[in-house]
């Protein structure tokens, strides 16, 4: 079998299985998300990622990214607000 097809078929997979996401908050310096899939925009004061759910944007000072690759990807720095967007919908929920 062709390594690219079967490493297609592993990431359908793993789409169609995940169907949710753990946020865990701890204290306003970090943020950990399991089931990332995408990092769709990172700089030094925003990141949007894609959760199997819609997509999650967190605004924040001097923000850090580590361990993404591995089952949750953790985001330091000054957190100000994080926002969901629900995937295939108009819908926006702020949380501050």
């Amino acid at each position: 079998m062709n390594v690219n097809k079967l490493a297609v078929g592993y990431e359908n997979l793993k789409t169609s299985i995940c169907t949710h996401s753990y946020i865990t908050i701890k204290d306003a310096q970090m943020i950990e998300i399991e089931s990332c899939r995408k990092v769709l925009k990172f700089e030094d004061n925003i990141a949007e990622l894609e959760i199997p759910c819609g997509k999650l944007s967190i605004v924040g000072l001097e923000l850090r990214m580590k361990n993404f690759g591995f089952d949750s990807v953790k985001i330091y720095g000054k957190l100000h607000s994080i926002g969901f967007e629900e995937m295939n919908s108009t819908k926006t929920e702020d949380v501050k």
